[in-house]
């Protein structure tokens, strides 16, 4: 079966399972390292994939926030690293494109690696990614030291502790992590090779467009070379569709109907799309692949994109962040999912009605805090900064001391 699905895509024969020169090959044909993030990006579906998720972590807002010593937490934008992370990592890039190229390089390489660009005081000045084909990585002494070719052509030699170092998969050695391209090539290289054919075929035209059938056997073999030659010359290229056949000698014309579909290519291209959407960890609507309407069902599967695909990375970067840009300081960054995790709009502002309190309870967002939520301008009344106590919100037979936010 499965030399039949190689048969397919055109590829070689695999070699044996026992053959020593396996160990460097693939069972496609492609050696081990020839699958690239150049090369993977030109499959549809890793480019898909690779946009989404980095797209999606350049699209939440990285906050600061300082620790306080009651275990409450306070938004804090003055701090230095606050500034980079929010608002300008570097004098030339923005936060989207920032964000976009690091996720991209932890996606496709394995790593992505920030330089930390600080002043004499210590303290952070610029956020410079750097692709990891300019980078060295050795441990010396028990520490890790970067190797670094800046954009200008520069090369320093940096700390660990002036470098953010991401992981973008599990697989991690002492100096690097392995790229999810390199672990999964054999199904992208599958994915990649099935385009390849597919292209090759409508190129090349696999299959007669018919056949030409005459009544009595051609006299002379030469005949069936002379009347091929002649229906490409009225036919073919440019004049295609210059208009009907008209054949002579009782001669008689049969199509046949063949497509990509019999041909397999559909199918096994479906399944390469399938198979990268695993490796990245994408849900099948977001590549196109199920043909269904944008209901309470698709929000969830965008929910759990969140939860199960983004989290873990978003983790990995404010891990590197919190040690290496603010140390044993009180503060922490912390990316704001709840653009991503909202609801309908009917589910979102049932939400803010419980939060409000009324009648269900005591509130725990007052009416500005909402009202910030939503972007809207702050409500002057002196009570829309109060929370719903529960003594105003105990009487739900409309006695004196029932009040809902509506009533504020």
């Amino acid at each position: 079966m499965f030399e039949r699905f190689r048969s397919w895509l055109g590829l070689r024969p695999r070699a044996s399972w026992a053959d020593p020169a396996f160990a460097s090959e693939n069972p496609f044909g492609w050696p081990r390292d020839a699958v690239s993030s150049d090369t993977a990006m030109r499959h549809a579906a890793v480019f898909r994939a690779v946009s989404l998720i980095a797209g999606a972590v350049a699209r939440l807002p990285a906050y600061t926030y300082r620790l306080q010593k009651d275990g409450d937490r306070e938004r804090n934008d003055s701090h230095p690293a606050a500034y980079l992370l929010l608002k300008r990592p570097n004098p030339r890039m923005s936060p989207t494109i920032f964000w976009r190229q690091v996720a991209t390089e932890m996606l496709l390489e394995g790593q992505g690696i920030v330089w930390i660009q600080r002043r004499r005081s210590g303290e952070p000045l610029a956020l410079w990614p750097i692709p990891w084909r300019r980078t060295t990585v050795q441990l010396s002494g028990g520490r890790l030291i970067y190797r670094l070719t800046l954009d200008g052509g520069a090369q320093i030699a940096a700390d660990q502790d002036d470098v953010l170092h991401i992981p973008g998969s599990n697989d991690w050695d002492e100096t690097e992590c392995k790229t999810p391209i390199r672990s999964y090539s054999d199904a992208i290289a599958v994915g990649i090779e099935a385009n390849g054919y597919a292209r090759r075929y409508f190129e090349n035209n696999a299959t007669p467009d018919g056949y030409i059938k005459y009544p009595n056997k051609l006299r002379d073999p030469k005949q069936a070379d002379e009347i091929r030659a002649y229906w490409r010359q009225k036919f073919g290229g440019e004049r295609r569709f210059a208009g009907p056949a008209v054949l002579t000698e009782g001669g008689e014309f049969h199509n046949i109907a063949i497509n990509a579909k019999d041909a397999q290519l559909l199918e096994a291209r479906r399944f390469s799309v399938e198979d990268i959407g695993r490796i990245f960890g994408v849900p099948r609507f977001l590549l196109a692949l199920d043909e269904t309407s944008w209901g309470s069902g698709i929000e969830q599967l965008g929910i759990l994109f969140v939860r199960y695909t983004l989290a873990p990375h978003l983790s990995a970067i404010e891990h590197e962040c919190n040690y290496k840009l603010f140390g044993t300081d009180a503060h922490f960054v912390d990316f704001d999912e709840r653009e991503l995790m909202r609801g309908d709009t009917k589910s979102m502002f049932e939400s803010y009605r419980m939060a409000l309190g009324g009648n269900n309870g005591p509130g725990f967002l007052t009416q500005n805090e909402v009202r910030r939520e939503l972007n809207l301008p702050r409500d002057k009344a002196e009570s829309s900064n109060e929370l719903l106590t529960w003594s105003r919100a105990s009487a739900p037979d409309g006695g004196e001391n029932a009040k809902s936010p509506g009533d504020a």
